[in-house]
């Protein structure tokens, strides 16, 4: 038997092979032109929910500071009134000693 030489030429089932491979090369650059469009979506997604949450944060310490002042003016008015009622029951105490003197 002879050994058989290669004329270089492709043989039918090589270039179904190479078809194949330059297919499956495509699909897969493909693939991942979508897979980058994904994640380039995915990461404006996460720049605006991070936006998002530094507005809500930046809200949340405005509300407390608001929050704190709310506290303070009430602690001032109860106090405020406090004195009065006890100004009022002094007086209220004087004006029944006197009326009984």
């Amino acid at each position: 038997m002879a050994p058989s030489v290669s004329t270089g030429a492709a043989t039918p089932s090589r270039r179904k092979g190479a078809a194949a491979g330059v297919e499956e090369a495509e699909l897969l650059r493909q693939r991942n032109a979508e897979l980058e469009r994904e994640v380039a979506a995915l990461r404006a997604e996460l720049g605006a929910a991070r936006r998002r949450a530094e507005t809500a944060e930046e809200a949340e310490e405005r509300l407390c500071v608001q929050l704190g002042e709310a506290e303070v003016e009430a602690v001032e008015i109860a106090r405020a009134y406090q004195g009065r009622v006890e100004e009022l029951a002094r007086e209220l105490a004087a004006a029944r000693a006197a009326r009984s003197s």
